[in-house]
């Protein structure tokens, strides 16, 4: 790969992904507050702006980590990958000895939460950064051995099986699905063969069939995702997607108006994370609802442009996969809300609330714009 610039001669930063993330980010707090004024004015909560006030904390905070990482050294980035990663499956170790251990509450059959003190985070928010960046570590440092498979694709893959994993061991299927997917498609992308690919795919969906059949609520959900309105999960195993539905047809072409969706009092649980894009449609309409497809697609199209302009191997392959993380998780989590694809525990990038990924997603932003600055050198 190219030489790369001297810290003080790259180039600007790219304003059309900046552009973009302030509006997901910006519509998402609108509708955070329109999804959970409502709930929120009751107990425990008693303040119609309690989860406002959260989100927009979280924002403020993912504007600055965004700031740091879009202005940290590009080199100490590289630096700290495999530190970071050690830490996180040092913090992924101790979440599974609290869970085995009994000392961790579940939250909708999961143990994703880490508490400390008053404050709670999701550790496993993490690896939608840390795996990318490990991943285009491991192929950029072991380039001069492509030709030699195992070696080369060995460590990368070793490190998206083991975080992978120990999310699932957390009973996070869906955000490890969401890590291990960007991963791959890394190594398919540096030049895996496509039988590799699908072989890794092969062995990761009997994996996730064994989690599917191993775990009562799960099973369920597929069942119920193959027939949502047949009357024996219409009341408990579809409820979810079944008022999604009803919302976005009720939003018709141009919506309810903002703040007026009916579906959001009582009828659509998990309304302002999991299911918020349903609210939004129903209250925006269509239109509404394109407007927020159009901006990821934008979204993606920026990350590609960074990737596909940034002269060092490290960066073009991390800008690829921090991009197909918040690309694949947007996707997931808008194919369950139309039904395309069974309930799952994903949110929608920059939209839903919650502070961790929020925060983490900013993050990603920053570490993008940062390696954009490497292809914008003539700008």
């Amino acid at each position: 790969m190219n030489k790369l610039p001297a810290e003080k001669n790259r180039g600007g930063i790219d304003w059309w992904l900046l552009c973009i993330t302030l509006a997901l980010t910006s519509l998402g707090i609108i509708m955070v507050f329109s999804a959970s004024q409502y709930f929120a004015s009751y107990y425990p909560y008693n303040d119609t702006f309690y989860f406002l006030k959260k989100q927009a904390f979280a924002a403020l905070l993912g504007f600055i980590g965004m700031a740091i990482a879009a202005n940290f050294p590009y080199e100490w980035i590289k630096k700290l990958t495999l530190p970071g990663f050690v830490c996180m499956i040092c913090l992924f170790t101790l979440m599974l000895v609290l869970r085995y251990a009994g000392a961790m509450d579940d939250s909708g059959g999961a143990f994703r939460w880490l508490e400390v003190g008053s404050f709670s985070f999701q550790p496993s928010e993490f690896a939608k950064f840390l795996i990318p960046l490990t991943v285009a570590f491991f192929l950029s440092q072991f380039y001069p051995y492509r030709y030699q498979k195992g070696r080369y694709y060995g460590y990368p893959l070793a490190a998206i099986v083991l975080a992978s994993g120990m999310i699932l061991g957390q009973r996070d299927l869906s955000t490890a699905f969401v890590v291990a997917v960007a991963g791959v498609l890394m190594l398919f992308v540096a030049g895996l063969d496509l039988k590799y690919v699908v072989g890794v795919g092969l062995g990761g969906g009997g994996v996730i069939a064994l989690a599917i059949m191993t775990v009562g609520y799960r099973s369920e959900r597929i069942m119920a995702w193959l027939d949502p309105w047949n009357p024996a999960y219409t009341s408990d195993a579809t409820w979810q997607i079944t008022q999604s539905l009803m919302a976005l047809g009720n939003g018709g072409l141009t919506g309810v108006g903002l703040g007026s969706g009916g579906s959001k009092w009582y009828y659509l649980p998990a309304r302002h994370t999991d299911f918020i894009f349903s609210v939004w449609a129903e209250e925006m309409g269509f239109l509404g609802g394109m407007l927020i497809i159009v901006l990821f697609a934008l979204f993606i199209w920026r990350g590609m442009i960074i990737a596909i302009r940034t002269p060092d191997m490290y960066g073009s392959l991390a800008a690829m996969g921090l991009t197909a993380s918040i690309g694949f998780q947007a996707f997931v989590n808008l194919g369950v809300v139309t039904g395309v694809l069974p309930v799952t525990g994903v949110t929608l990038p920059f939209i839903s609330y919650g502070g961790t990924s929020l925060v983490i997603s900013l993050g990603i932003v920053g570490l993008l714009l940062n390696i954009s600055r490497l292809g914008n050198r003539g700008e």
